[in-house]
């Protein structure tokens, strides 16, 4: 991509590398003025979260294969997850948007991604123990190799 990007995409979790690929993006969104869509990626079913219903599930788990209940989580979830990204950007005066994306959360990024044109993928590693702080998280590696825009890796 030799041209500025036209949107940038942050992949948030409520981690500290989430939370710093939020400020970096910030950053980078107000000196570019340009929008800022923070995504939250949760599974797309009680069964991609928790597996099949069975007598032995715990009943907390259960409770959300009921109608309507595994919405009110995932919101629930997506709200305390945007709220922990915007207060680690603070205040500002650019264009946020927030997007819950559902599947599996490297796929879904990469996907989100490709339908938006000019876009740019600002994404946290994930914090490890001193010995593996070399190895970048899962999910990032997998949105490093597939997207095929251009990808920030925030520390």
């Amino acid at each position: 991509m030799n041209e500025i990007p036209k949107l940038l995409l942050v992949p948030v979790d409520g981690s500290n590398g989430a939370g710093a690929a939020a400020q970096l993006a910030a950053s980078f969104a107000r000196k570019l003025n340009i929008p800022l869509r923070l995504l939250f990626v949760f599974p797309a079913t009680p069964m991609d979260m928790f597996g099949v219903p069975s007598e032995v599930m715990n009943p907390k788990e259960m409770k959300y294969f009921a109608a309507g209940e595994f919405e009110k989580l995932r919101d629930k979830a997506a709200a305390r997850t945007f709220e922990a990204a915007r207060k680690s950007i603070g205040d500002n005066d650019i264009a946020i948007e927030d997007k819950v994306l559902a599947g599996q959360p490297a796929e879904a990024i990469v996907d989100h991604a490709k339908s938006e044109p000019g876009a740019m993928i600002v994404i946290g590693r994930r914090g490890l123990s001193s010995v593996k702080e070399i190895f970048v998280g899962s999910v990032s590696q997998r949105v490093i190799h597939k997207a095929q825009c251009p990808v920030l890796l925030a520390r």
